[in-house]
């Protein structure tokens, strides 16, 4: 199994308005945007040319001002404006701070503070006799018949998948800008939590046990076991169902699909063994139901004593009405 997910920390750039690469370059055709645009003003692109003109500019438009000529007031920033003025990816970090605290994992097991189990992942059945794990590669061999049609999946699926979510919900980035946020949310946390499984069971992948499976991607650097691509798409799906209050039938069934097929595109691959993405979807499930209860907002909660995460499903769920 490999996650995409090789951005987490920028996850302020996940799900944005599609054109982040080309802040403040409105109406040039690009040729000066790395100097002069929004992304070199911020420092994401460092530009000692902007940085120069600014000054310059800086010193010729307040020459003659002797002192500041608004009265500054002092304070914090009223809370109930604050998640509003943060940049998404510092919102970013207060959801996954949010998610995670609190949280102990041990064994296989991963509990609540309070001792409450959320999620239990036993040893795959493969790993139990020999001739088990050679049923599981049989498998996974026999998976690779399907490389020819799902190639173009298998190789955009390396990344997060927002369009196929966005495909079947008609996502829009600016009219559900904040449902991008949530799904970035989901992510953060299901990389984190997986990971903690995947070092805890150590299992090999299937072509480090068989010359045959010859994977058509890298093979990962970390464990097969519970598979990663499972954890979210059925951490995600549970989510986004439970935001948009029950979706049409027809929009259920997509989603359960995609859900099945973008993990099961693992396996063809040559990542994963079946078991991996079973083990996974559980995980994925019991994930999406903290998450929900995390993010519940109590009857008579005051906006602002809203938590992050509370914030963020109050902003998403206007989306849809």
């Amino acid at each position: 199994m490999g996650i995409p997910f090789r951005n987490d920390g920028n996850d302020g750039n996940d799900g944005n308005d599609g054109n982040d690469g080309n802040d403040g370059n409105d109406g040039n055709d690009g040729n000066t945007s790395s100097v002069s645009g929004v992304r070199a003003y911020s420092g994401r692109v460092t530009s000692p040319l902007l940085a120069r003109a600014l000054s310059t500019t800086q010193g010729e438009i307040t020459r003659g001002y002797a002192k500041i000529t608004s009265t500054p007031t002092h304070g914090a920033i009223d809370s109930k404006k604050r998640f509003d003025r943060w940049s998404r990816d510092v919102r970013g970090h207060q959801y996954e701070f949010e998610l995670l605290a609190g949280l102990a994992f041990s064994a296989g097991t991963l509990k609540t503070a309070s001792g409450t189990t959320v999620a239990v992942v036993g040893v795959p059945d493969y790993e139990t006799t020999d001739p088990k794990l050679e049923a599981a590669l049989n498998a996974v061999i026999k998976k690779a018949a399907l490389r020819a049609d799902r190639m173009e999946e298998i190789l955009t699926q390396v990344a997060l998948p927002y369009a196929f979510y966005a495909m079947v919900l008609n996502l829009q980035p600016g009219r559900h800008r904040h449902t991008f946020e949530l799904m970035a949310a989901v992510w953060r946390m299901s990389t984190v939590v997986v990971m903690q499984f995947k070092h805890y069971f150590g299992i090999a992948r299937p072509a480090d046990r068989s010359p045959l499976v010859q994977p058509v991607l890298l093979t990962p650097g970390h464990g097969a076991y519970p598979a990663g691509h499972a954890t979210q798409c059925n951490f995600v799906t549970f989510v986004l169902k439970k935001l948009l209050g029950g979706p049409s039938a027809d929009v259920e069934e997509q989603l359960k699909r995609l859900t099945k097929r973008i993990p099961e595109n693992r396996v063809v691959a040559g990542l994963h063994y079946v078991e991996d993405n079973t083990a996974g979807a559980q995980l994925g499930e019991a994930l999406g139901k903290y998450f929900c209860d995390k993010a519940a907002i109590p009857a008579g909660t005051d906006p602002k004593d809203f938590t992050a995460l509370q914030w963020l499903w109050d902003r998403a769920s206007q989306e849809w009405k």
